[in-house]
């Protein structure tokens, strides 16, 4: 069921159809995404109408407007709080970092107005209950294993300090893990813990990119670890 769902929802972000039509394109091809893709933008006169609609802008705007910092109106920083606190979302919990993601934020605990007034537009939310429910859709798209892994590689370019720099800082590394992989790594606190004995207080990519798919690759009693993988 759940590999049914990634590809509803690859095909959504691919297309921008609505649920039911992307349900439809898959059934015709036989569950493939790139053949339903493939069709679809073969026959897009047949699917105009099923295209998601853009939210308005303007009042996207005034939205991001009441969250803007007061000496900067074109950031939303210290009110984010109160920006997730209003649609519902865990200040603390996963959905903090998953809406920059959605936003492609580029900078870490900042939302410019591009990317909020961009994104939102493209998801077709232009009122709070929207919002809403969009960062729901969100939340659901970080439970597959395809979606979490997507926003969490993603993370690594949104977490260093400037784009030159290859690595993340250790202290960073490990308070963003305590939030993003509470829930999707059965060893988070042992790894942790090992962490805290490291002498090289920097995070690569290699390592990053490594730890999520050790989590989703290794069984709690460790019954399928090789010590001679490439780990």
């Amino acid at each position: 069921m759940s590999s049914i769902r990634a590809k509803l929802r690859q095909l959504q972000r691919l297309t921008q159809v609505s649920k039911q039509t992307a349900e439809e394109l898959l059934e015709v091809n036989h569950g493939s995404v790139n053949a339903a893709a493939d069709y679809y933008f073969s026959n897009q006169s047949k699917f105009r109408s099923s295209k998601k609609k853009k939210g308005d802008e303007n009042k996207i705007r005034t939205i991001f407007k009441k969250y803007a910092d007061d000496d900067d109106p074109n950031l939303i920083q210290e009110k984010y709080s109160d920006f997730l606190r209003d649609i519902e979302v865990e200040e603390d919990g996963l959905g903090s970092f998953g809406l920059p993601w959605k936003f492609n934020a580029s900078d870490m605990g900042v939302i410019e107005e591009k990317e909020f007034v961009t994104g939102l537009s493209e998801a077709g939310a232009d009122s709070i209950p929207k919002i809403k429910a969009w960062s729901k859709n969100v939340l659901d798209e970080l439970e597959s294993e395809e979606g979490y892994k997507e926003f969490y590689n993603w993370m690594f370019e949104y977490l260093k300090e400037d784009s030159k720099r290859k690595t993340i800082d250790l202290d960073i590394s490990m308070e963003v893990w305590q939030v993003i992989m509470k829930d999707k790594f059965t060893f988070l606190d042992k790894w942790l813990e090992f962490l805290k004995q490291e002498t090289k207080p920097k995070i690569n990519k290699d390592v990053w990119s490594q730890l999520v798919e050790f989590a989703f690759y290794i069984k709690d009693d460790f019954s399928n670890w090789d010590p001679a993988g490439a780990w």
